[in-house]
């Protein structure tokens, strides 16, 4: 199965496509979903914006990869 975003000038021509969908064993999965995924991301990244975006919730990455690189074991062999 495979998925396809048509768009459609008139509202004659949609009616028209719709009635040769069952002819074509297609069917409409969600007219507003592609809107709705479009404006509810919209809405977050502002909200993210307005808050001062993520770049500080995550702290120092180099502090970050000095406490993960702590957790790993010498390899045999190797010295410390």
């Amino acid at each position: 199965m495979e998925k396809i975003l048509i768009e459609v000038d008139t509202p004659e021509d949609k009616e028209l496509l719709l009635a040769l969908l069952p002819r074509l064993n297609s069917r409409v999965v969600d007219q507003q979903s592609v809107q709705q995924k479009n404006a509810a991301f919209i809405d977050a990244a502002r909200r993210i914006a307005a808050h001062g975006g993520v770049g500080d919730s995550f702290g120092d990455p180099a502090e970050w990869q000095r406490e993960i690189r702590s957790w790993d074991r010498v390899l045999d062999g190797r010295e410390e």
